[in-house]
């Protein structure tokens, strides 16, 4: 519609990109954002590959917001294993300032005519006649057109869309990862470590994982997270086993131990309703390994305005806003599906099994160069050897059954994804819904 006014609750990625769009294409949006300019996001990197910015169509950030990503490697849960997943080309894929990202995507928005306001707080939602009319925000009515959920993972609003629409209120606790990430000052007279960060796989027995990593900025940078969450005998415990096994840590703080939530699970079987559309973390766009959603997030933003402005002329209903959905399900959301019911599994491989797995010889540090981009690095597996691995992993029945149970669940839960209704018929929708969250 003409002139149509949108509200973006939080300043997450995706409803930044969303604004941008929006706004470039004649749309009144303001940017609602609880924390004070400077502050917004995490104070903290993450990986990205940096050709999203291209796919977009953005410009990228000024370098000194993100730095090549570091070098990894892999630990054992009995930490006498590892294996080491060499590093992409140069600038391939980089480590991004969360804080730094926001103020990239802040300025872009507000060069396109978006009104931002920080330090407010968003109360609510405001539904009349089951349609979501605007927000109340520091004890204010703002009426809108379209509401944009980009608040985060535990975002309220979810709550207070009708229940007609049947969202998702919260995760389940097996969603999540939760724990505590902190930074301290380098131990100057330690080496530096190589590679520069080490991961613990089901870090003492837990389901969950751990890390340490010394950054470009050189900071010791710490992270604890299991499933369920942790209790803070347990998080001391591992703070105190990482401490022995890396020397470069002190005791000197940069930034206190942080309580964190990682969204780790499929993407919102429901994510619109009338006058509403959740983006990011709001859906559960979260990568299922690894935690991050910045790159989901950001294409979902770009999707939701696509269907944003291609519906201008209509209302913003659930059955107009329900094709922003269905591309995102064919873009990423069912490729999540498949990735999450092979996580669930690995997850839960008991220890033993996987301390095996590092040291039996059938995955080396030299295949882990598959995973490289690099193709003059790539790694050459002769059918020799392919027929040695088979063999070491035939000597665990259990695992081979277990494993290919998971990649045919993993499959039909891709295939099952894919055939979300392509138009919005809330008979379908329910009977897809159900099949959809039954996978789990």
């Amino acid at each position: 519609m003409k002139n149509s006014r949108v509200l973006v609750i939080g300043m997450g990625q995706g409803g930044m990109i969303a604004a941008y769009y929006l706004a470039k294409n004649g749309y009144k949006v303001d940017i609602f954002e609880k924390e004070k300019k400077g502050k917004v996001s995490y104070p903290w990197y993450d990986d990205i590959t940096f050709n999203i910015f291209q796919k977009v169509g953005i410009p990228a950030p000024d370098q000194k917001y993100y730095t090549q990503k570091s070098k990894w490697l892999f630990v054992s849960p009995d930490e006498k294993n590892s294996l080491a997943v060499p590093p992409m080309p140069p600038m391939v894929e980089v480590s991004v300032s969360r804080r730094g990202l926001n103020e990239h995507l802040c300025n872009l928005c507000e060069s396109v005519g978006c009104k931002l306001h920080y330090g407010i707080n968003v109360s609510s939602l405001i539904v009349e006649n089951d349609t979501v009319v605007g927000i109340v925000a520091n004890k204010k009515k703002y009426s809108a057109d379209l509401v944009i959920d980009a608040s985060g993972l535990h975002s309220p609003f979810r709550g207070q869309v009708p229940e007609k629409f049947e969202i998702q209120k919260e995760p389940n606790a097996d969603d999540l990862m939760s724990g505590f990430r902190a930074f301290y000052k380098r131990n100057e007279n330690a080496s530096t470590p190589n590679p520069e960060s080490v991961l613990y796989v089901k870090h003492l027995n837990g389901v969950g994982i751990s890390w340490c990593n010394l950054n470009d900025r050189n900071e010791v940078d710490m992270l604890f997270l299991r499933i369920g969450g942790m209790t803070g005998d347990e998080y001391r415990e591992m703070d105190r086993a990482l401490r022995k096994n890396h020397d470069i840590l002190t005791d000197e703080v940069i930034m206190a131990p942080r309580h964190v939530d990682v969204g780790v699970r499929y993407t919102l079987a429901r994510m619109v309703a009338d006058g509403y559309a959740a983006v990011g973390d709001s859906a559960f766009m979260t990568m299922p390994f690894m935690g991050s959603g910045i790159e989901a997030s950001m294409q979902a933003g770009k999707l939701l305005a696509e269907t944003v402005i291609k519906n201008r002329r209509k209302s913003y209903s659930a059955k107009n806003l329900w094709a922003y959905q269905v591309a995102f399900y064919k873009k990423l959301g069912a490729l999540y599906m498949a990735i999450d019911i092979a996580k669930r599994w690995a997850l839960n491989l008991d220890p033993e099994l996987i301390n095996w797995l590092f040291g039996c010889g059938a995955v080396t540090s030299e295949d882990m160069k598959l995973l490289s981009t690099d193709e003059s690095n790539k790694a050459s597996i002769s059918p020799l050897e392919i027929i040695k691995k088979i063999g070491i992993l035939l000597s665990k029945p259990s695992l081979i059954i277990g494993l290919f149970k998971t990649l045919g669940h993993a499959a039909y839960g891709f295939l099952v994804a894919m055939s979300i209704p392509k138009k919005y018929n809330k008979n379908k929708i329910n009977k897809w819904q159900n099949k959809y969250e039954n996978l789990i």
